[in-house]
């Protein structure tokens, strides 16, 4: 079973937000609304901040240097901000092998799972480096899935977990209380709207 992190597992509206308008702040950038910097979490950080930058007249070339503000910010701060979402805790320790899969750098998502007491559920936690920011979901998985070959579910809150696991022939699981909705995820196989659905269906 492979998890997506950000809003499949943890809440974290309240630490990237924060985070991503001070850096923001820092580069001179005109205040964008509270859904463009909800529209970052889930997919590679620095290729959804490039697009926004050009959904705003401003120069792309800025994204490198905001994700590194963004992220001096954010390590200080994340432990702190980034709670659980209630009951999923349950659901992976009820899966037989279960894994992480993240577009967030693995250093970080794996201080977090650790943080929150859940890293001993896991067979590991997978994630680009932190130079590899525009790795696709996909080659995230394909790399998990060399480690895991047992991997049979894709469970995710926004399309690219659903892409990503339909891409390596996986059932796919979209969950509704992460940033996606019922359209985004509509090609999944199973959309869920509570973690007890999600154990159900897992289970």
């Amino acid at each position: 079973m492979a998890f997506d992190l950000d809003g499949c597992l943890i809440e974290s509206r309240g630490a990237i937000v924060p985070s991503m308008r001070l850096a923001w702040a820092q580069h001179g950038l005109p205040e964008v609304d509270e859904a463009a910097l909800h529209a970052l979490i889930g997919p590679p950080l620095e290729v959804g901040v490039r697009d926004l930058l050009v959904s705003i007249g401003e120069d792309p070339a800025l994204a490198s240097s905001i994700v590194r503000a963004y992220r001096a910010d954010y390590r200080e701060h994340m432990l702190e901000r980034t709670p659980l979402v209630p009951g999923v805790a349950d659901v992976v320790r009820a899966v037989e092998r279960a894994c992480v899969v993240t577009s967030k750098p693995a250093v970080l998502s794996t201080r977090i799972v650790e943080h929150l007491g859940l890293l001993d559920a896991l067979d590991f936690v997978e994630g680009p480096s932190l130079d590899m920011e525009a790795e696709t979901k996909v080659q995230t998985l394909g790399r998990a899935l060399e480690r895991l070959p047992s991997i049979s579910t894709m469970v995710g809150d926004r399309h690219h977990d659903v892409d990503a696991g339909r891409a390596h022939g996986l059932r796919t699981v979209g969950v509704l209380w992460g940033m996606g909705d019922a359209d985004e995820l509509r090609h999944a196989d199973i959309v869920v709207d509570t973690p007890a659905e999600l154990a159900r269906v897992l289970t």
